[in-house]
């Protein structure tokens, strides 16, 4: 029987797989990291939304908006209070259980009309240290240097 950080290491190598799965797919290959979010994030025309909404498909499932949002789980609705809150085109789309480890995205339009932009973070990380090195690394994103 596995340990519980065995369990939470192939919970989240599940995770990552699927992020990988999602960054292959991807319409774009430009990749960036926003340190506020501690998300990656990439921008597309909105005429790729089919094909980026199929990308996403089995990893960020759940899709939540201002409308719906109050019907959020309490972890949905305080993952979306810390980044902001959502406007009306915006969405929070979770991936994984609503009270357990996964990825999410944040799917906003911008005031263009022409742009999307996905931010792609963690949720209930039990290693911050860990979980964020290895999600920049999926996504080809050069690690910051270290203090030295």
């Amino acid at each position: 029987m596995a340990t519980p950080e065995e369990a939470a290491n192939e919970l989240w190598e599940a995770v990552f797989g699927g992020l990988t799965r999602l960054r292959d797919q991807w319409p774009a290959r430009d990749w960036s990291y926003d340190r506020r979010f501690r998300c990656v994030a990439s921008s597309i025309p909105l005429s790729d939304e089919a094909a980026a909404r199929a990308a996403m498909a089995g990893v960020l499932d759940t899709a939540w908006s201002a409308a719906t949002l109050a019907g959020a789980p309490a972890g949905v609705r305080a993952l979306a209070e810390t980044c902001g809150g959502l406007r009306a085109a915006q969405q929070l789309i979770w991936g994984g259980q609503s009270d357990g480890p996964g990825p999410f995205g944040l799917w906003w339009p911008w005031g263009d009309g022409t742009t999307v932009t996905l931010r792609i973070g963690l949720h209930d990380l039990d290693q911050p240290k860990v979980r964020y090195p290895r999600l920049r690394d999926v996504f080809g994103i050069r690690q910051a240097p270290g203090p030295g």
